[in-house]
């Protein structure tokens, strides 16, 4: 069977075969187009699963993170923030403001925040370091802060993202480290105790003006030094000894050391000394130690004893004389009872009776 077509240009004959040729073409067209729209579906579907994936894991990234994070789009309205960021900023509920816009959450945000925030989308990136931060009942927070704007596909700005981290905590513990090491450096400066304090290699660290004095060394050129050539008028048996003591103990109690100043004098220190150590691992951070001048003190001592051995002979002395006088007169008595005359020392008699 043949179908004729006509046109106004001319005519063609369609045959059944050809008929059949051609609806089995527009078959595979079909099959093929529905093909590609099942895969773009497929693709699109999966795109959209794997964006959604994206989204879902930038949030839990953002949501975990150990700092205050914010991210917003152009309108200022919150995209994703970190549970860190809401702790920051007395935020009870972090999902509730996600959509909302920034100044509606933080009503009262300085005027100079709000100027970062335009600059930013402007596309400029402004940060803050040690940045002081009035809340409305007057107390403030330091903190430190980012704000950059992030881009879209087409690399046009798509909003702006804000790093914060407060400060306020580590700057009050900063402050108080300071009058704490302030006070200690004045409690160890004006100590009228010589005080040494070396590191684990023994290399001097701090010392003090009493020390000082006491060498007739300047400060400076104490620090840095061995403490083995400090103590160099030690004998070497001495040190040796001081320095297993230490190597083992990392103490010492109540331990004389005789030192030589500049001048040549001798002065003798008692010595007590303590280790400071990591609280981590237990390691030897440095040592301290602490002295007291007691070559006056030893002197004293010294003449008090000498004093003591005068009074001893002086004693013996004077005993052994009022012994011997005892005997002369109990001699007396008894020439004269040989004479038949009276006793003269009568007392000498009554102390010999039994």
């Amino acid at each position: 069977m043949n179908l004729l077509f006509s046109a106004t240009q001319g005519h063609f004959v369609l045959t059944f075969s050809n008929l059949i040729v051609l609806l089995f073409g527009l078959l595979i067209l079909f099959t093929v187009i529905t093909f590609i729209q099942k895969r773009k579906a497929r693709t699109l579907q999966t795109q959209e699963t794997s964006l959604r994936h994206t989204s879902e894991l930038l949030s839990y990234v953002i949501e975990h993170s150990r700092y205050a994070i914010a991210v917003h789009d152009t309108n200022l309205h919150y995209l994703y923030v970190s549970q860190k960021y809401c702790e920051e900023y007395h935020i009870p509920d972090r999902n509730a403001i996600i959509g909302k816009h920034h100044y509606e959450v933080i009503p009262n945000l300085p005027e100079k925040w709000r100027k970062v925030h335009q600059r930013c989308l402007k596309g400029e990136v402004i940060n803050g370091e040690d940045d002081p931060y009035t809340h409305a009942d007057g107390t403030v927070d330091y903190t430190r802060w980012e704000c950059r704007p992030w881009y879209t596909e087409n690399g046009k700005i798509g909003g702006i993202i804000v790093y914060t981290e407060l400060l306020t905590q580590q700057k009050r513990m900063a402050s108080e480290l300071k009058e704490t090491h302030d006070y200690l450096d004045a409690l160890l400066m004006q100590s009228n105790s010589p005080i040494l304090v070396w590191d684990s290699s023994y290399t001097i660290t701090r010392t003090n003006h009493s020390f000082s004095t006491l060498l007739g060394i300047p400060m400076h050129e104490i620090v840095g030094k061995n403490v083995g050539i400090v103590l160099s008028s030690l004998g070497e048996g001495e040190l040796d000894r001081l320095e297993s003591r230490l190597e083992t103990e990392h103490s010492l109690s109540n331990v004389e050391i005789h030192l030589k100043t500049v001048d040549g004098q001798v002065r003798t220190i008692l010595w007590n000394a303590g280790p400071i150590l990591d609280p981590v691992d237990g390691s030897l951070v440095a040592t301290i130690a602490q002295g007291l001048d007691i070559t006056e003190r030893n002197a004293i001592e010294q003449q008090n004893k000498e004093q003591l051995e005068e009074l001893k002979r002086w004693y013996a002395v004077m005993s052994q004389r009022e012994e011997r006088i005892m005997e002369l007169k109990r001699e007396v008595n008894a020439l004269l009872r040989e004479l038949g005359r009276t006793s003269r020392y009568s007392s000498v008699e009554e102390e010999g009776m039994p």
